[in-house]
């Protein structure tokens, strides 16, 4: 028995719902679609929503302030039916016929069930580059890459869960963006089995790069506070096991302010058509160094 569960915020689910109503007539067992708009201001798209989701059978529920993602799939995890969680993000659509049916296959096969993340064959618009390029590079990954880190490689777009699972790790108590790295570590810390299979979703909400590097800024505070609540290691992430090799060199005054002297330069690389993704790391680990150096001094 499966829930499939839905997260909505301005995005348009006709093809998803579409997409999902083809494929569980092949199904042979019990499940349930459920769909929470976290108060989506795009009033047109919200209501169309609505509609498609009476027509396609979904429960439907809208909240009137909006909550933030994870706390939308806790209500969602909270009220399924099932104890078996699919949670797809508005945004994604499978990439084969077959996913559902791959995914029942899979259920009782471990308590976490991966099946990846694809992006577009083409750039859909220069202006979202380096989240293209990123998620391509990094997010895009083959079955036997996503083995070496199974927990780490876990994109939360997509994934099937045990429902006991679920409400014992996500972090509902936290209302921020990027709180995938701490998901993975709570699992990790639990011993949650996970299993990566070849059976992805392919991600079409693309940020455009002012924004994605606006939402890195956002993820790496989120570590930070994570660290200072002593809730995240210090060294869990490669980002955070690099940045402490530079403190131990005391060698980030020095880096900070090369950061600082080329700043506008990089984030024009970033912004640009073709971003290269060395400078995204650099960027990334000085924009961390930074932080918790200000964290230090508080």
């Amino acid at each position: 028995m499966l829930s499939i569960l839905i997260p909505a915020y301005n995005v348009a689910l006709d093809k998803l719902l579409t997409g999902l109503s083809k494929m569980t007539g092949d199904l042979q067992i019990a499940f349930e679609i459920c769909i929470a708009d976290d108060a989506s201001t795009a009033s047109k798209i919200e209501k169309a929503n609505q509609l498609l989701a009476a027509q396609h059978n979904c429960r439907y529920t809208r909240f009137n302030e909006n909550r933030g993602r994870t706390a939308t799939r806790q209500y969602l995890a909270t009220k399924a039916h099932y104890d078996h969680l699919l949670f797809l993000d508005a945004d994604v659509l499978p990439l084969r016929e077959n996913f559902l049916k791959s995914c029942v296959e899979h259920l009782d096969k471990a308590q976490v069930i991966f099946g990846g993340i694809a992006y577009p064959k083409i750039l859909p618009d220069p202006e979202r580059a380096l989240h293209y390029t990123y998620g391509k590079s990094r997010e895009g990954r083959s079955v036997s890459k996503r083995k070496k880190k199974p927990y780490l490689s876990l994109v939360s777009q997509h994934l099937l869960i045990d429902k006991s699972v679920f409400l014992k790790c996500n972090p509902a108590e936290e209302n921020a963006y990027g709180l995938d790295p701490y998901f993975a570590h709570r699992l990790e810390q639990q011993q949650v089995s996970v299993l990566h299979i070849n059976n992805p979703t392919t991600h079409f909400g693309l940020e455009t790069s002012a924004s994605y590097v606006l939402k890195t800024h956002q993820a790496l505070q989120t570590l930070v506070r994570l660290e200072h609540k002593e809730k995240m290691l210090r060294n869990y992430r490669p980002l955070q096991r690099v940045a402490r090799q530079i403190v131990k060199r005391n060698l980030q005054h020095k880096l900070l302010r090369f950061f600082k002297r080329y700043e506008h330069h990089i984030l024009k690389n970033l912004c640009g058509n073709n971003p290269n993704l060395r400078l995204f790391d650099l960027y990334r680990l000085c924009y961390y160094l930074k932080l918790t150096l200000q964290d230090e001094s508080n």
